[in-house]
């Protein structure tokens, strides 16, 4: 049997490609990253939901080419649970300098109230950066308040919280965030309106009192000062982010080496993986029961951190091993 004739130049050419395809895309890291304040409020829209205000910093001397919404994602934690994420919303200055995001939970999905949870604010792991994922955090015993009131006192608290933002914003972006209404009322600009909409969910039926008459509802759309399509979280993104701070975690090894978190993975999977094979195949004699294995071996590794885009390739591999052994060499050992 000439196993190695064909499994080696297959096995070559698959992690060639993974180095090719794998994304590099080295960002560099903030000159400071900070969650500055996180302001939690439950009853906003409904009885027993949760609103997570968060107030960050996250500062270049250089802007990146990716914004925000591409770079860095925001994450409520239970431990080593993900309870929600979103991104910072790449509105002015591409989201970078100060900026609020917002993490919403209706009353059926809200966790414990004030549980012991952890805020990260932190650079998406499924990019490329220079050294270090760049990373703030702080937990739920240091937010700055936990509000739980009656419904309409607690959207009262929340449009003062929102309006003290805007004005801080105000000073930091140099814009005119807030107004005053024709009833002597602190009110949202039409610019600020186009940023808090799309960065608190709900907002409106949450703290309408905020908004200038005739904005209810209000669905317009201000092109950001730096256009950037928001991106969220994909699937494969996701699955990054599930490693993350884990012991599948090897992007310290991988900026030693030069190379991605993912790069090094699917290296030492697929290396792992291979020589498991050949060992194996050498004992039985065959390799026909071990490409029935291959498709399993696939998709465990899209679980252990081995880039999504990877996975599609590696499982077309196997897929294409296995029928050539099953429907073209029936009877070779």
């Amino acid at each position: 049997m000439k196993l190695t004739r064909w499994l080696w130049p297959v096995l070559v050419a698959v992690l060639a490609t993974f180095m090719l395809i794998t994304p590099v895309l080295a960002i560099s890291p903030p000159d400071d990253i900070s969650i500055d304040s996180v302001y939690v409020y439950r009853n906003c829209r409904e009885t027993g939901d949760q609103l997570y205000l968060v107030e960050y910093t996250i500062d270049y001397a250089s802007l990146p080419d990716e914004s925000t919404s591409e770079a860095y994602l925001l994450r409520l934690m239970d431990g080593v649970d993900e309870l929600q994420h979103t991104m910072p919303y790449a509105y002015y200055n591409k989201g970078y300098g100060s900026g609020v995001v917002a993490l919403y939970f209706d009353a059926d999905d809200a966790p414990d109230w004030e549980g012991v949870y952890t805020m990260q604010l932190l650079g998406n792991p499924f990019a490329d950066w220079e050294g270090a994922l760049p990373e703030d955090s702080i937990i739920s015993l240091d937010f700055d308040i936990w509000q739980d009131n009656e419904l309409g006192v607690t959207q009262t608290l929340v449009g003062g919280r929102i309006i003290d933002m805007a004005l801080t914003l105000e000073t930091d972006w140099g814009k005119d965030m807030v107004t005053v209404s024709d009833e002597g009322k602190q009110i949202l600009t039409t610019y600020s309106t186009a940023y808090f909409i799309n960065v608190i969910p709900n907002l409106y039926e949450i703290a309408p009192d905020i908004f200038a008459a005739g904005q209810g509802g209000w669905s317009g759309v201000i092109e950001p000062e730096i256009p950037d399509e928001e991106t969220r979280l994909d699937y494969s993104a996701q699955l990054e982010a599930n490693i993350i701070d884990t012991p599948l975690d090897l992007t310290p090894l991988g900026t030693l080496f030069g190379v991605s978190r993912g790069q090094i993975t699917a290296l030492l999977y697929y290396g792992v993986v291979a020589f498991v094979l050949i060992l194996t195949a050498r004992r039985l004699g065959t390799y026909k029961p071990l490409m029935l294995l291959s498709i399993p071996f696939v998709i465990v590794g899209a679980f252990i951190g081995v880039p999504l885009i990877v996975t599609v390739l590696a499982g077309l591999v196997a897929l294409g091993m296995t029928a050539y052994v099953i429907f073209y060499k029936p009877s070779t050992a």
